[in-house]
């Protein structure tokens, strides 16, 4: 079979997109790209087509094409990690609609979710405690839609003392729940023990329940 150089690759390309099958089809990019592809071809001499300066050039449009086809797809689908931050910033509740548990319930469910090694479960569980805790003790009412860290921040006000450890368990809550990371022992220990702790706390004088933003 013998070999088709440019200029004839080009010509019977040329022939069959003239057939009456292709009269009624539209110019797309793609179109566009093929036939400046083929016209950059044909000004390449048939002794060309095997010389290393051509198999560079083809080399470096593919390394093009290959990191343009990756940007595309970024930009389309989004970093997993951003969308992930999206998701948390879009819907940040801690409670699910229809979660109506008390905080004893909670708590237990926590400490079991714990006790068989299932740290992330009780991280969940261990904070929803904490936010109806404080709901139950009229201290920050557990309004829906109020994000962790807005809990944390209104029960700082309560319990000045407890400010950091309920920081940094509404940080893991986050973690866990809006940015897919696995929760450890220790961060679901601090958890389990920032509400026990809390549970046994007398909260400061304050003039009234302060409402999560």
């Amino acid at each position: 079979m013998t070999g088709v150089d440019p200029d004839q690759a080009r010509r019977l390309l040329e022939r069959e997109l003239a057939k009456q099958d292709y009269s009624g089809a539209h110019v797309t990019w793609w179109d566009r790209a093929s036939r400046s592809f083929l016209d950059w071809l044909g000004t390449i001499g048939p002794d060309g087509l095997g010389s290393e300066g051509f198999g560079r050039t083809v080399l470096v449009i593919a390394i093009v094409v290959l990191v343009a086809v990756v940007v595309l797809v970024v930009v389309a689908r989004g970093l997993p990690r951003r969308r992930a931050r999206l998701a948390a910033t879009a819907d940040g509740g801690v409670f699910d609609g229809d979660d109506q548990r008390t905080a004893a319930t909670l708590a237990a469910a926590a400490r079991r979710a714990f006790d068989v090694g299932d740290h992330d479960q009780a991280v969940l569980e261990g904070y929803r405690a904490i936010a109806r805790g404080l709901g139950e003790r009229d201290l920050v009412p557990d309004v829906p839609g109020a994000t962790a860290r807005a809990i944390a921040d209104r029960a700082s006000t309560p319990f000045p003392g407890l400010a950091d450890h309920l920081h940094v368990a509404a940080v893991t809550f986050d973690a866990v729940r809006y940015l897919g990371d696995r929760a450890d022992e220790p961060g679901a220990r601090q958890v389990l023990e920032t509400e026990r702790t809390l549970r046994g706390t007398r909260p400061a004088r304050v003039g009234g329940p302060t409402v999560p933003a």
